[in-house]
């Protein structure tokens, strides 16, 4: 394929300026005279090429070279040497108000800019609402650009050049000026270009912005092509050249690398990123106005092969930002404070840890997901599942294919209000997104002067996949010898080694109160505390006045089960139960009073269908299945009084159900306000042929 432009052994000098002072110096004005003059080389034998429908990016430090080697594809600089070659019609965006003429309208500039770019008259009338409307400033667009603001400037030149259909869309640091609506604006048009299958040429210090735009990048430094690859490798080798400067420090242990690079955390493993470009970056949002680690004055003060201490200064905040890191054994572990020098109003601070899109599914808690394409269309991030699931543990796992390795977070957070959220960034940053937010409220917004520890966070790509589950589940579970009970959003899900035992509501409660059920799994359940040999947990209902608490510990052949139900006042209920759920391949069942045999599933009963007939105070009911071990729950000595019974589910469930129940049997069950038993026993799990 012909290239679209070609760059063939580019070489650019200026002289240097010189002013009045400088004739008293070196060189001065003798010097100057006999013909000495010292020169800037800005650009050295630049060559590559960019095909049609590529984008390119364009990265390096300050004084790189990087605008010049723009303006020279542009046609605005001519080269000194060497040639360039240009087949397409070029639209560009190099400097503030460049081609504007300030006398004239915005209107007439409209139509000046676009006749220089190539359109004839005739086709910017075609076009001229939607330029207008793009750009926001319709009421000025009959007055003089000479009183327009910066903002308004940048605004119409955008969207003169978006809108002449360019073969080649040329753009320097464009993104960085106008407000943050037109910002997104102008992200999702480039978005949109790509699409289209236009050139772009991007020039931008913004990493994350030219991650997503570019398939290629060009690193620059000091008028040289250092690197031209993927974006993600410019990019990580870019990180890698300017650890020299003093908010910057690379370290690692095992097969992990970790990059500070002034208020912005890059994390590879196995020399592969498994941040996004933007990498792990915090947020503070301070009376209304958001502040970023990566605008603070930073200083890496401790250093090692292993660790890394580095300090922050904000720029408009009273605030020093204080971050450890250490690697060992190839996690990660981030210690997050701030140190306020007086009292500060802060009304939310986020930790963002931004992935590759190369991951596709998340575990949080007792949820899993999948990560949800991003779109072009997409300007606004689009969180799926938010704080309020109290996680403090995470994963994020690889697609199918994709070699990244899967990601273990863990975050103990030093202020109640912080939770983790995952998300979706919009198109332009295309990234998914871990974020550690808390949102204070107005009452307790202000930080005090001193040191305010915020949290640690714990990143381990070192988990192989197929045990991540257990780690991001291990702190809800229970394990005695092969069984295990892991709790998910009010219930219990049993297993034997790797075997699931229960399905559809698994271990669950209920109770009915005014004729309402109130399952276990509708109550807002709060963080898991360890006990001796177990947990603990409590779930609060919404809707009437009481809460409910759970011990789930070691038991002999399985697990001891201790429940109470907590009210707030005295709680009238018309029955309340505690039920095991497992598969239909149960077939028999058995209750102090009787046994049977569960019936096939009915396709006309719609309800639930109990198969004893014997109600009576009972203290054990089991059932056995040819292949599952058997499942049994006994009340103990300590349990209210309950009534044992099999149970056939309908057929859209397809299970069967062991269930201690407490009916009523004159009025309502009376709970008093205060901690009351509700249940007490064992759930034993043993194999069939040790029955």
């Amino acid at each position: 394929m012909t290239p679209i432009i070609e760059v063939d052994n580019v070489s650019k000098v200026f002289p240097a300026r010189r002013g009045p002072r400088a004739l008293r110096g070196g060189l001065g004005l003798r010097d100057w005279m006999q013909g000495g003059r010292k020169t800037f080389k800005a650009l050295r034998d630049i060559t590559l090429s960019v095909a049609p429908g590529e984008s390119l990016g364009i990265i390096g430090r300050n004084g790189s070279g990087k605008s010049t080697l723009l303006s020279i594809i542009a046609g605005v600089t001519l080269p000194t040497s060497g040639r360039v070659t240009i087949r397409g019609r070029i639209a560009s965006l190099l400097e503030l108000g460049a081609g504007f003429s300030p006398v004239l309208t915005g209107r007439e500039n409209i139509y000046l800019n676009a006749g220089l770019m190539g359109m004839r008259h005739a086709q910017v009338d075609e076009v001229f609402d939607d330029i207008v409307a793009f750009s926001g400033i319709g009421k000025f667009i009959d007055q003089p650009v000479e009183t327009y603001s910066s903002g308004m400037y940048v605004r119409i030149g955008f969207a003169v050049a978006v809108h002449t259909n360019p073969d080649i869309f040329l753009a320097d640091e464009v993104l960085a000026v106008g407000d943050a609506e037109f910002q997104r604006k102008c992200r999702q048009k480039i978005g949109e270009l790509r699409e289209q299958g236009k050139t772009i040429v991007f020039v931008s210090h913004d990493l994350g912005i030219v991650n997503t735009l570019c398939e290629r990048v060009v690193l620059l430094d000091n008028g040289r092509m250092l690197q031209r690859d993927t974006a993600q490798q410019t990019i990580t080798y870019y990180l890698r050249q300017v650890g020299q400067e003093k908010g910057v420090h690379a370290f690692g242990d095992a097969e992990t690398e970790v990059i500070h690079c002034d208020g912005r955390v890059s994390v590879f493993h196995e020399r592969r990123e498994i941040s996004a470009a933007n990498g792990f970056t915090m947020d503070i949002v301070s009376l209304g106005q958001n502040h970023s680690s990566r605008d603070a004055d930073w200083e890496v003060t401790e250093k090692s092969e292993r660790d890394c201490t580095a300090v922050g200064k904000m720029a408009r905040l009273p605030i020093t930002l204080h971050w450890e890191f250490v690697c060992e054994s190839g996690r990660l572990l981030w210690r997050i404070a701030m140190i306020c020098d007086r009292d500060c109003p802060i009304d939310q601070i986020t930790v963002l840890l931004m992935l590759p899109t190369g991951y596709a599914r998340w575990l949080y808690g007792d949820l899993t997901g999948i990560f949800p394409d991003i779109a072009p269309t997409d300007t606004s991030w689009n969180v799926l599942v938010s704080p309020e699931a109290k996680s403090t543990e995470t994963a994020a796992l690889p697609g199918a294919d994709v070699a990244l390795p899967p990601l273990m977070f863990r975050m103990e957070k030093h202020n109640t209000f912080f939770g983790l959220l995952w998300a979706n960034t919009e198109y332009l940053m295309y990234s998914r997104v871990l974020s550690a937010q808390a949102r204070f409220p107005e009452h307790e917004n202000i930080f005090s002067a001193g040191r305010h520890d915020i949290m640690e966070l714990t990143i381990d790509p070192n988990i192989p996949l197929e045990s991540i589950s257990d780690h991001v589940f291990s702190s809800r579970t229970v394990r005695s010898g092969p069984v295990s009970a892991r709790f998910e959003s009010g219930c219990i899900r049993l297993y034997w080694n790797d075997l699931a035992l229960t399905t559809y509501l698994h271990v669950y409660t209920s109770l009915l109160i005014e004729h309402l059920w109130n399952d276990s799994q509708s109550l807002q359940w709060r963080s898991i505390v360890p006990i001796d040999g177990g947990i603990r947990f409590t779930g609060e209902s919404r809707r009437f006045p009481f809460s409910q608490e759970w011990e789930v510990m070691e038991g002999e052949q399985g697990l001891q089960l201790r429940l109470w139900l907590v009210a707030q006042q005295e709680l009238m209920v018309q029955e309340c139960h505690t039920t095991i759920v497992v598969p239909a391949e149960y077939q028999r069942w058995e209750t102090d009073h009787e046994q049977g045999v569960f019936p096939p599933h009915d396709p006309d009963r719609p309800n639930w269908k109990h198969c004893n007939q014997s109600y009576a105070p009972g203290k054990r009911i089991a059932a056995w299945s040819e292949r599952l071990p058997s499942i049994t729950m006994e009340a103990d000595d300590t349990c209210p009084e309950v009534r044992m019974t099999a149970i056939n589910t309908s057929l859209q469930e397809n299970a069967r159900a062991l269930q201690a129940l407490r009916p009523s049997d004159v009025g309502r069950l009376r709970f008093p306000a205060g901690r009351t038993p509700y249940f007490s026993g064992n759930i034993r799990i043993v194999l069939p042929d040790a029955t």
